[in-house]
């Protein structure tokens, strides 16, 4: 069995602008995102001002993004936003990186980083039923399905 990778999770800089901008242009990153197109350069910007916005955590709708990286390569982002349900957390994972693990071990170090940050283990994530491999992800990792709605599948930390 393969050694999983060794994530870190740290807050989300400008200077990883680039980094996310790319993922962001990229068809293979967004296909399960939002409308599965690509993202232009004014809605990069966008999300990039408010990722990097520090709201108040207790604050509906304030976000906390963290860039994953294996020793000092960025390999993912994880987003984390406060719902009323819960915690929802995000991850895209560099097509340069896929296949490796990836995925699995930056939610590992969001399931540890994210409570933390916002002081609750009530965590939520949503997925395109499509997206059957973040679908089995969230399960091995304790997610539970617990409905659908407006298109997404939308899972609770169990």
């Amino acid at each position: 069995m393969p050694i999983p990778p060794s994530i870190n999770l740290r807050p989300f800089h400008e200077a990883d602008t680039e980094f996310f901008a790319g993922m962001a242009a990229d068809e293979r990153v967004t296909r399960f995102i939002g409308d599965g197109q690509p993202w232009d350069q004014e809605t990069i910007q966008v999300r990039i001002r408010a990722a990097l916005q520090q709201d108040p955590l207790d604050a509906e709708g304030s976000s906390r993004w963290f860039l994953a990286a294996e020793a000092t390569e960025p390999v993912g982002i994880v987003v984390s936003t406060r719902k009323d349900e819960g915690i929802e957390i995000g991850y895209w994972v560099s097509p340069d990186h896929w296949g490796r693990g990836i995925a699995g071990a930056m939610v590992n170090s969001a399931l540890v980083t994210i409570p933390e940050v916002y002081g609750t283990q009530e965590l939520i994530a949503r997925v395109d039923p499509a997206n059957a491999a973040s679908a089995k992800l969230l399960t091995r990792n304790g997610f539970k399905l617990e409905s659908h709605h407006e298109g997404l599948d939308h899972y609770t930390l169990a």
